[in-house]
């Protein structure tokens, strides 16, 4: 399966926990998979493992090639002091 767009963003959920979502693109697949907070503090301390709920849309090759992305992204919202 050939990936068109892979893209991750922050977004903050209505109980104002923070979580990433993913929009990843196929040829003929599209999902928007969004992780709960407490799935994206893991994330953070298994210093962005692929989650497995990713797993199955997105090979290891292409999560690797994003992992230090994803972890600055998931740095500069954990180790920002809050206001």
């Amino acid at each position: 399966m050939k990936l068109k767009r892979f893209t991750y963003s922050l977004r903050q959920s209505t109980d104002a926990g923070h979580y990433v979502q993913f929009d990843i693109r196929a040829q003929n697949h599209r999902a928007k998979i969004g992780l709960t907070p407490a799935d994206t503090v893991e994330l953070w301390i298994t210093y962005a493992e692929m989650p497995t709920v990713v797993a199955d849309v997105v090979d290891e090759r292409t999560w690797e090639g994003h992992r230090k992305t994803i972890l600055a992204m998931l740095a500069d919202h954990y180790l920002t002091p809050c206001h």
